[in-house]
């Protein structure tokens, strides 16, 4: 999904993994897996790529395919989760068809609509095609 992206920004920033991973704080082999699409990069992390790269988170995650950079803010979790209550609200979905969209269940996806779980990625990018709403633009960024 995202993996020429964060390599490309990596390299365009003259950097290695090693030293990403510092500033990320975790370990290069995690990082590694991140950039080889081993595992998915968590949301947090993907945030703090977006704001260091200045480029969109969307495009961190390769949802987007065209490179801008321009000034990023940090996710407003706040401002995330009051967007994905007004969109369910809005649209008159329930946990229920919401969690059947997610492929989970019911209490996992009260529990993101809540703030008392942080929203993986790739419930966050079904989350925005769902509600038809641009990756950043619903993370507040």
């Amino acid at each position: 999904m995202y993996i020429s992206n964060l390599k490309k920004l990596r390299e365009d920033a003259d950097m290695t993994q090693e030293e990403l991973a510092q500033k990320l704080n975790v370990k290069r082999a995690r990082y590694g897996f991140w950039e080889n699409d081993r595992i998915m990069i968590p949301l947090l992390k993907a945030d703090y790529l977006s704001v260091l790269y200045q480029v969109k988170l969307s495009y961190i995650l390769g949802i987007d395919k065209k490179l801008e950079h321009k000034k990023i803010k940090p996710i407003d979790y706040d401002k995330l989760l009051t967007n994905l209550n007004n969109l369910k609200k809005v649209n008159k979905y329930s946990y229920e068809t919401i969690a059947i969209h997610l492929n989970c269940n019911k209490s996992t996806c009260q529990r993101y609509f809540k703030g008392a779980v942080i929203i993986p990625i790739d419930r966050l990018i079904q989350l925005s095609e769902l509600f038809k709403i641009d990756i950043d633009k619903l993370c507040g960024k």
